[in-house]
């Protein structure tokens, strides 16, 4: 039996490991997309099919499996649509391979009944562990129920529930402790892969991608015979504005800066801090006359918005900015960087609050 209990276990936990490499760019749980809950609804329902060619032998042929953990898995993931796409799964290959009998459709109504539990359960506002535990009891009441219901043989009752729920109890310690590590991995590889790329600050692309991202819009430009454009853009006197009002104050601009851009340039441009208080944005299959454009609204919206201080003070900031544009102003693709850079000097040099 213990052979059985283990076996079942990875089972479970191959499954886990499967679910977390397929996802491990996403983060997943109640509010990822439709799509992501039903392919988790539908991985887990093919572990719990797996699961009913394991059972474990209780007393003179009374069989039990761990599909039910199966679908407190997907509960827990995803919520009620990967709940119900996991019950579907495990009915419709039940009642397709062993087909219809009062044993199945009994075991199917379990199904659905659970499901609706655990999908109340997990769109509650308990944490993971919590809502395990009370999905754990509700499938363990759940065998309790149908065991007096069908056994009528009151040591036969005792035997099969004090062997189940012992058996489910180890599998269930094994399984939340894998799955408590799943989430903590998932979350820390999201966490170490978002701080390698992502300034911390201000939330856009840092310098590491931002040149990873360029190489990757050069060779497409090329490939596709497309437009490229690079604005740098710079805050105008922005140390007076630390002097004056202190780091904490500096970075809330910052951070106020970066919403006017994201908010001033076309969704797919690519963004980036490049430091202190540089930044640039990489147009994509954008021509010259369309980056100044993109610019000079950029400019007056910086030069309208009233920015906040950590003490609430309302102080007015300038943008210079450099823009190049291939092939139109820049002939050599690799120098777009270095010409825009160059650009943006002269409009500092020719002061500021403008582009050039």
């Amino acid at each position: 039996m213990i052979n059985s209990l283990f076996v079942n276990a990875a089972i479970l936990t191959t499954f886990l490991y499967l679910s977390s490499q397929l996802f491990k760019n996403t983060i997943v749980n109640i509010k990822s997309a439709i799509k992501i809950k039903i392919l988790i609804g539908f991985i887990f329902g093919i572990c719990g099919c797996v699961l009913m060619f394991n059972g474990i032998n209780l007393v003179d042929n009374m069989i039990m499996d761990f599909r039910l953990i199966a679908l407190i898995i997907s509960a827990i993931f995803c919520g009620p649509i990967s709940t119900f796409m996991t019950a579907l799964c495990i009915i419709s290959f039940r009642i397709g391979y062993f087909g219809i009998s009062n044993a199945s459709l009994i075991a199917s109504a379990n199904l659905i009944i659970l499901s609706c539990i655990f999908s109340f359960v997990s769109i509650s506002k308990y944490d993971y562990k919590t809502q395990y535990i009370y999905m754990c009891i509700a499938n363990a009441l759940s065998s309790v129920f149908w065991n007096f219901v069908f056994v009528k043989d009151a040591n036969w009752i005792f035997k099969i529930l004090s062997n189940y729920i012992l058996s489910t109890i180890i599998v269930s310690f094994i399984i939340y402790f894998v799955l408590a590590y799943s989430f903590k991995t998932a979350e820390l590889y999201l966490k170490l892969k978002q701080e390698a790329s992502k300034d911390y600050l201000t939330g856009l692309n840092n310098v590491r991608e931002f040149d990873f991202l360029l190489n990757q819009s050069i060779s497409n430009t090329l490939e596709n015979n497309k437009n490229l454009s690079m604005i740098m853009l710079d805050l105008d006197n922005f140390k007076k504005v630390n002097d004056t009002y202190g780091h904490t104050s500096g970075d809330l601009i910052l951070k106020q800066f970066s919403d006017i851009l994201s908010s001033s340039c076309r969704s797919f441009d690519i963004i980036s801090r490049k430091g202190g208080e540089e930044f640039s944005v990489i147009m994509l299959d954008c021509n010259y006359v369309q980056a100044i454009d993109i610019a000079e609204r950029i400019r007056m919206n910086v030069q309208e918005y009233h920015f906040t201080t950590d003490k609430s003070e309302k102080i007015k900031i300038t943008v210079s900015i450099g823009v190049s544009s291939f092939p139109s102003k820049t002939d050599n693709i690799n120098n777009l960087l270095q010409d825009a850079d160059k650009a943006l000097y002269i409009a500092k040099q020719n002061g500021r609050n403008q582009i050039q």
